[in-house]
């Protein structure tokens, strides 16, 4: 029988240049152990969890990750520059083990950095099992990681003062929402990818072509329609009253477009606009158990087009490419 692997990883301040390793004593284990925790749970397979995880990282850079324990399942919320808000939703269920012992949702709320948290989960395969384990204000999470007879225990610092911006979408009336096939909105955010590109458009109408996505770039112009028709099959259900036309940064398009394609299978991608411009992309992931869980990701507009384009003044310095989105 192989011998147990016992490590812990510690994270330091924000402030301070490196993330440490170091490895601790399985008397020292066995002592946090013995202390009573405030949430735990289990899962047989780690990689479900992990993906999860991976999708909401935006950069290699430091981010945090803001965990709040329900007793309905896990929300984590990342932030980039208070204009991009991605946060994934996994109910209990998809946990084998799933145990609160006490205390208010604002006592199980807690913060860690998300690489370190993610290097902690891939040192070992992804078929390993997972415990992870809060004890409460201040204190450490604690992950244990088993896999035919090797252990690793890993201890990261949470991080503490740092609380999630509510960008409050619903506190604007909602104008539109489409329901869409997945990977029809993974393949228009690859088209749109060009050089030079700042921003891409988002254009909703009541009327054909009825959502339009757009990028300008150096010498080229990608535009991209989405019809609403049985045949073409793309929505699988499309209500808007008013038109509406925003622009957001290119950059943060794409962020979240690298993030779909790391993301578990999702079928369905829920796009609503409210009356702020502000964006809302929501992603219908499934669980190994067919739970359905969701990865949600809000987007502040660069500004909004008041007046519907007009189509026959085109920029003579650009090439314009259009696509028909169908199946």
């Amino acid at each position: 029988r192989k011998a147990p692997i016992l490590m812990e990883a510690e994270m330091k301040d924000p402030t301070d240049a490196d993330d440490e390793i170091k490895l601790s004593s399985s008397g020292q284990s066995e002592r946090k152990r013995e202390n009573p925790f405030l949430f735990s749970f289990k899962a047989t397979e780690s990689d479900y969890f992990t993906t999860i995880l991976s999708v909401l990282r935006m950069d290699k850079g430091k981010q945090g990750a803001i965990f709040m324990i329900t007793d309905d399942g896990i929300k984590v919320t990342v932030e980039k520059d208070k204009v991009l808000q991605a946060s994934a939703y996994m109910k209990k269920s998809i946990f084998q083990e799933y145990k609160i012992s006490g205390g208010e949702e604002k006592d199980r709320e807690f913060r860690v950095e998300l690489s370190v948290l993610l290097d902690s989960l891939n040192c070992m395969d992804e078929s390993s099992s997972l415990r992870l384990t809060y004890r409460g204000h201040g204190e450490e999470i604690e992950l244990i990681l088993e896999n035919d007879g090797q252990i690793s225990e890993c201890s990261i610092r949470t991080i503490e003062g740092i609380k999630a911006l509510d960008f409050n979408f619903r506190s604007a009336i909602l104008l539109n929402q489409a329901s869409m096939k997945s990977k029809y909105l993974k393949d228009s955010f690859a088209e749109l990818d060009i050089p030079g590109a700042q921003n891409v458009e988002l254009v909703m109408s009541p009327n054909s072509p009825f959502m339009t996505l757009k990028a300008e770039g150096d010498s080229v112009c990608c535009k991209i329609t989405f019809p609403n028709d049985e045949l073409a099959e793309v929505f699988e259900h499309f209500q808007c009253q008013h038109y509406t036309s925003y622009r957001y940064n290119s950059a943060l398009i794409q962020m979240c477009a690298k993030s779909l394609s790391r993301m578990p299978k999702s079928d369905t991608t829920m796009i609503q606009v409210n009356a702020e411009g502000m964006l809302k992309l929501q992603h219908i992931v499934r669980g190994k158990d067919g739970t359905t869980n969701f990865i949600s990701f809000l987007i502040v507009p660069e500004d909004e087009i008041e007046v519907e384009p007009d189509h026959d003044g085109d920029d003579d310095d650009q090439t314009e490419y259009s696509m028909r989105l169908s199946t």
